[in-house]
């Protein structure tokens, strides 16, 4: 089997600890493939893509703040990707790009292992890119759904495309709105605000935090939100290492065909979720 590469294509990349789960996971099932970052600008990416065709390449994942321009840029799209209106996996096949996502599929397997399911819940997801559409769509069935963007036309772009007869309902409001609102039962951190060790709470209302807490971002230390949370005994929490963990096993599916090793790739994270 020759050596393929996989990238990581977005801005910034350098934080990623992708690299090491999929090295990890390579490694254990001797595949000899190889896991890179690879920071791209804008005006980069349909290049980019272009050099995803070639031999010698097996995919990519993509990452803030190209998911949903990934969309256009792939020759075929999964319809978990179109509903989403995102792409964070694609695979080569032969010359054509293929597009899926997993965020979905991660989100799902990370409430579910952090015990963060909610039901009959009013949720608050902050943000309003491709992340926080996959989430929406996970928990709308059940729960009654509040988008928060700081740009709040983007909140309402997502909720206009998501309106549905059943379920529970979704409703876009403004980040300020969001800041004066004094309990919802789960909150969902779908934005960057974290990464750089951001509290995503601040200037919050919220006289205590939410029963759960799910936090997207994936840093190699807690987030202040995550931090916060697992302080408050009470408050059951989903780390963003963990959806993390999720999605990069179902990527590691596209792209082989192979089951993740979950247990090395969980392993090759810098700290235990």
């Amino acid at each position: 089997m020759s050596v393929s590469t996989v990238w990581l294509v977005g801005r910034p990349v350098a934080h990623s600890l992708s690299p090491a789960m999929h090295n990890a996971a390579f490694a254990m099932l001797g595949l000899p493939h190889r896991y890179e970052t690879h920071e791209v600008a804008a005006a980069e990416l349909p290049a980019t893509f272009d050099r995803l065709r070639r031999e010698g390449m097996l995919g990519a994942n993509v990452t803030i703040p190209h998911k949903e321009a990934a969309l256009r840029l792939v020759d075929e799209a999964s319809e978990e990707a179109r509903r989403i209106g995102a792409v964070n996996t694609v695979a080569r096949r032969g010359s054509r790009l293929v597009g899926d996502n997993t965020d979905r599929y991660g989100f799902r397997m990370a409430l579910e292992e952090s015990a963060c399911v909610p039901s009959g819940e009013q949720v608050l997801v902050l943000g309003a890119g491709g992340a926080a559409r996959a989430c929406v769509l996970e928990i709308l069935a059940d729960n009654d759904v509040l988008v928060a963007s700081r740009t709040l036309e983007r909140a309402r772009t997502l909720v206009e495309s998501l309106r549905t007869p059943r379920g529970g309902s979704v409703r876009a409001i403004s980040w300020d709105e969001a800041r004066r609102l004094k309990k919802v039962g789960l909150l969902v951190n779908a934005t960057p605000l974290g990464l750089l060790g951001e509290d995503v709470l601040a200037g919050f209302a919220l006289r205590d935090l939410p029963l759960m807490v799910a936090d997207l971002v994936p840093t190699a230390e807690e987030t202040p939100l995550v931090r916060r949370a697992r302080q408050a005994q009470h408050v059951r929490v989903m780390d963003g290492l963990l959806m993390l963990l999720h999605q990069a096993a179902r990527s590691f599916t596209v792209w082989t065909g192979s089951e993740a090793p979950l247990r090395a790739m969980r392993a090759a994270l810098p700290r235990p979720v």
